[in-house]
């Protein structure tokens, strides 16, 4: 596999060019947006640590140890970040500049995204997916004009995808010719051991699919591997392409030497048992299905909603249980799992009257406590409290006190107990129904369905669907804004083709969620305006007015908050 050079930066100073690259310029613009600024120090970005059992870490590491050997007595610093930007090996030509770099924020397990650390040839390459030199000044972040660095991609040979970002970092007064020729060789050299490696995962992932379709005769039987995907005839009888993408979302990460099991929804609406173990410890999947008794299908008006996997089957009988017994309810979650979409759930076509903590920023106290109370006295449908976490306790109590003590039918919407105060936590025993809702990044089996569903809230023509292509872009994003962002990116999505087929192009950037740590109060705040952004159906007018703001303050909001739209 042939890697081209990086472009050779001009050798003047950036203040003495009067412009910036194109390139560089537009990373800048970039690590702007994300809200970083050039004082900015690295400690913001996450540390975690890294997998050194990792294919790119087996393939990079004889590379690594040659390049340490070129470099011996040498202020140069090879770094290799993953292929989420996480710098997982830094290896150093002299002590002294390994303490300076590291000082400066290159830590192993530090991530490197242009959204934490600016312009960089490791940030900015990941960005990119091209390689590129950046010398001195034409970093963002002040602490790194004293260096220059070379990065290129690492992508894998049969897949395409991005496996790694190699980067050689150096003080600028250091640059030599020889560097670049260094590094295309040894990224040449990983791209060739990634392929070994790819070669012989393969062959063992064949032989272990053709045994377990010997032992397991007329069972559905697929193995997944990086780049193939092995299926008997009964798996090719059931399986379509999303299918194939939700088994490769819900096998990622799964450890060698342990067999685990999964109940599953196909596309086609068949309701399987998937038990699955890797093969090596490098290598791919190989799964066998037990289909169930009662085949599902998806597009049944009666249980819609309850297609899915095991746990969201679960959610949706047991919300169901809770509304036929008008059983008092507690839903938990995450910000953006869903909690006032399963309110709405539960409510079904039962009037549900809403009472906000957010709302309490604003309104006194005993006016929203007396609102509440009213509800309490005169509603026949659901009364439902949102965001009850963020009540101050002293309040907790009051409306704890309130709603044990009322007969009608009620529920509460929460973000996690765990930190919640004792004047929280003595509601519990008045909750019939107790609900936890999963973060979508678990729940990536479901997001087919999920998918399906919101198509459907949200109006769109019946020949829109995704392909498998797009699905498996949806299963491979993070979610840090949950089912709420998942709304938001078909929105946009339905917006640019509102009929026929949604590839993974037509999706909107699945770009992260806002670089701040949002608080308790701001996490509450994001997910009110998004559920009033989602009943107006994305008039923001209306949200604004029953939000209780002016539209130029909700859109300052949805600024600062990391709304899209």
């Amino acid at each position: 596999m042939s890697v081209e050079p990086a472009p050779e930066p001009r050798r003047e100073p950036v203040a003495q060019q009067g412009m910036l690259r194109e390139e560089i310029a537009l990373s800048w613009r970039r690590s702007m947006l994300s809200g970083l600024r050039p004082d900015d120090p690295f400690d913001s970005a996450s540390i975690e640590e890294t997998d050194r059992r990792s294919r790119l870490f087996d393939a990079a590491t004889p590379i690594l140890d040659r390049m340490q050997d070129d470099l011996a007595d040498t202020r140069y610093c090879v770094l290799l970040a993953d292929r989420d930007a996480r710098l997982i090996d830094l290896r150093v030509g002299q002590r002294r500049i390994q303490d300076r770099i590291e000082e400066d924020g290159a830590i192993r397990g530090r991530l490197f995204t242009e959204e934490n650390t600016g312009t960089n040839s490791i940030a900015t390459v990941y960005e990119t997916r091209q390689p590129l030199a950046v010398r001195g000044e034409e970093h963002f972040v002040e602490a790194m004009k004293k260096y220059s660095c070379y990065g290129y991609p690492l992508t894998h040979p049969t897949t395409r995808r991005l496996e790694g970002v190699l980067d050689v970092t150096f003080l600028s007064e250091d640059d030599s010719p020889l560097l670049r020729p260094m590094l295309t060789r040894a990224v040449e050299d990983v791209h060739r051991r990634l392929l070994e490696g790819a070669r012989s995962t393969e062959t063992a992932l064949l032989a272990a699919f053709q045994e377990t379709v010997s032992r397991r005769r007329g069972a559905p039987v697929v193995a997944i591997g990086e780049d193939v995907f092995f299926a008997n005839t009964a798996a090719q009888q059931v399986l379509d392409s999303v299918d194939h993408t939700v088994m490769r979302a819900v096998t990622e990460g799964t450890p060698s030497g342990r067999q685990l099991t999964k109940d599953l929804t196909l596309n086609s609406g068949l309701a399987v048992r998937a038990i699955w173990s890797r093969v090596t410890s490098r290598g791919g999947v190989v799964l066998e299905f037990d289909p169930a008794q009662t085949p599902r299908h998806r597009h049944s008006a009666v249980d819609r909603r309850e297609v899915g996997s095991a746990p969201t089957r679960t959610v949706a009988g047991r919300l169901a249980a809770a509304r036929e017994h008008r059983f008092t309810t507690l839903i938990t979650g995450d910000q953006g799992t869903g909690k006032s979409r399963a309110l709405t759930i539960l409510a079904a076509d039962t009037l549900v009257i809403r009472h906000r903590a957010t709302v309490l920023t604003d309104a006194p106290a005993t006016r929203w406590l007396e609102d509440l109370r009213q509800s309490l006295d005169t509603h026949t449908g659901l009364v439902a409290v949102e965001d009850f976490h963020l009540l101050p306790p002293a309040m907790a109590r009051r409306v704890g006190d309130l709603l044990a003590d009322s007969h009608a039918w009620w529920a509460i919407s929460s973000g996690p107990f765990d930190a919640g105060s004792a004047e929280h936590r003595r509601i519990l025993p008045h909750c019939r129904v107790q609900i936890t809702l999963a973060s979508l990044r678990s729940r990536a089996d479901e997001i087919p369905q999920l998918a399906r569903e919101i198509l459907q809230e949200i109006g769109a023509a019946d020949s829109v669907r995704l392909t498998a292509g797009a699905v498996d872009a949806l299963t491979r994003h993070r979610w840090p804004g949950n089912i709420s962002e998942l709304k938001t990116i078909l929105e946009a999505a339905v917006r640019q083709r509102s009929s026929g087929d949604i590839t993974a192009d037509q999706l909107p950037a699945l770009t992260p969620g806002p670089r701040q740590e949002l608080s308790p109060l701001q996490r509450a705040e994001r997910e009110a305006i998004e559920c009033e952004l989602d009943r107006s159906g994305g008039n923001k007018l209306a949200a604004a007015k029953n939000l209780g703001i002016s539209r130029t303050t909700l859109y300052k909001r949805m600024s600062q908050l990391g709304i899209l739209g």
